[in-house]
């Protein structure tokens, strides 16, 4: 019985997008305005409520409709414009610096915004930015 069914899903995917970045970053960001959605139920009539589950339902039914186009060449464009875009990166940069956070110290530099690790525990010390020389004094 499992083999035909996984025999039939993969029939179902062929030739279609399947799920990429994108479609999984969609499908990621459904719950945060699902259970926000429930638990906003009473606030202004249901209102609030009804436009969060509204937008959770949006994004699921986009991530599955990308997942079954058949226009390859459309998603796959769409796909690396997602992961060439900021809102990635940042994404990216935010749990690298998540799973650093009890080693280092991160600042920016004063001077041209640049991000900066310190390791922690060295008390006040003068960081010097790298990009473009200039020097503060901070606390690690």
């Amino acid at each position: 019985m499992r083999n035909r069914l996984y025999y039939l899903l993969s029939r179902m995917f062929v030739g279609r997008c399947g799920f990429d970045d994108l479609s999984i970053f969609l499908m990621s960001s459904v719950p945060l305005p699902f259970l926000l959605s429930m638990l906003l139920k009473k606030a202004a009539g249901g209102y609030i409520s009804l436009f969060l589950f509204s937008v959770a339902m949006v994004l699921f039914v986009w991530s599955v409709w990308r997942a079954f186009s058949t226009k390859l060449y459309d998603r796959k464009r769409e796909n690396d414009h997602f992961i060439s875009s900021s809102l990635r990166r940042s994404l990216s940069g935010t749990v690298t610096r998540l799973s650093q956070i009890r080693d280092y110290r991160f600042y920016r530099c004063p001077g041209c915004r640049q991000r900066l690790r310190v390791p922690r525990g060295k008390g006040r010390i003068k960081i010097s930015c790298p990009h473009c020389g200039s020097s503060f004094i901070r606390k690690t």
